[in-house]
């Protein structure tokens, strides 16, 4: 039971891209639809071909206007670190209820099906049930297959950067704030990320050893306009990182994550900035 719990509990990328999520759901509908095209089963003998079609039309709009919503309505109120494998296996179930009434919906306009609703909520029940187990197999199956690949690709760039001695010469780095007079002076050897909340920017510096913290009202765009060095580059949405800080690399299901200091956390590396952090780390000298 604790490794169930466990398994559950373990972080899970929210999404993987609008075209690769779009692309999945085509190939499953597209497979379905032509099962029940070319083999009718469950006594579709008779119904028209075109009727078919339309059923895996409409399983694939249904889908399309659920990830729309998953990714540009709800993802902004979300915490995508904090997702996990429980979320991921509710957000699919209710996936499969939209899809699931779109379906009905569509067989009560083409045969004239006298539903109630005792008779729909049974049908969804009954098919939430069938499905939580093979689907929650499969979510956990697929958190498993992306953690092996993460971690394998984290593991070959800590080896590069353990092979590589780096040298930071400082140089000087000023970021001016939107309100006049507010300045924080650092350099490229001292900084090692910047985090981004709303209007303002956390600047994070390792002065002998010891941590130490800036906040500016400042965009993170904005800043990054002020700083001239090719390694200090964006790795997520909310962070700019000093690529020749980084000791090592780490990762989960979702993703890299950086490591600097043992004393600072680790940063976060997005699937967006995936592959400019990565060729940026294999290029350091």
């Amino acid at each position: 039971m604790n490794l169930i719990i466990k398994k559950i509990k373990d972080p899970f990328p929210y999404t993987r891209g609008f075209v690769p999520e779009i692309l999945s759901t085509l190939k499953v509908c597209l497979l379905a639809t032509l099962i029940f095209f070319f083999f009718k089963p469950f006594g579709l003998e008779k119904v028209a071909s075109s009727t078919i079609l339309g059923f895996g039309l409409v399983v694939f709009l249904s889908a399309l206007i659920n990830i729309a919503i998953s990714l540009y309505v709800i993802r902004p109120f979300i915490n995508e670190e904090k997702w996990c494998v429980w979320k991921e296996i509710i957000r699919v179930l209710v996936y499969l209820t939209i899809n699931i009434i779109a379906i009905i919906l569509f067989a009560k306009y083409n045969f004239d099906i006298n539903l109630n609703m005792f008779t729909i909520f049974k049908f969804i029940g009954f098919t939430i049930f069938l499905a939580i187990i093979p689907i929650s197999i499969r979510v956990v199956s697929v958190n498993n297959w992306l953690l092996k690949n993460k971690l394998k690709e984290a593991q070959d760039l800590s080896k590069v950067l353990k092979d590589k001695k780096l040298l930071n010469d400082g140089i000087a780095i000023q970021l001016k704030s939107n309100i006049v007079n507010d300045i924080v002076n650092t350099n490229t050897k001292d900084l090692q990320f910047i985090e981004a909340e709303k209007n303002y920017i956390t600047i994070t510096e390792l002065k002998e050893c010891e941590p130490k913290k800036s906040l500016l009202r400042l965009s993170i765009i904005k800043a990054l306009e002020q700083i001239e060095d090719e390694n200090i580059i964006r790795c997520h949405r909310s962070y700019v990182v000093n690529l020749k800080a980084v000791i090592s690399v780490t990762g989960n299901s979702q993703g890299f994550k950086l490591l600097l200091n043992e004393s600072l956390k680790p940063v976060p590396v997005s699937r967006s900035y995936k592959k400019a952090v990565t060729e940026k780390l294999s290029l350091l000298e």
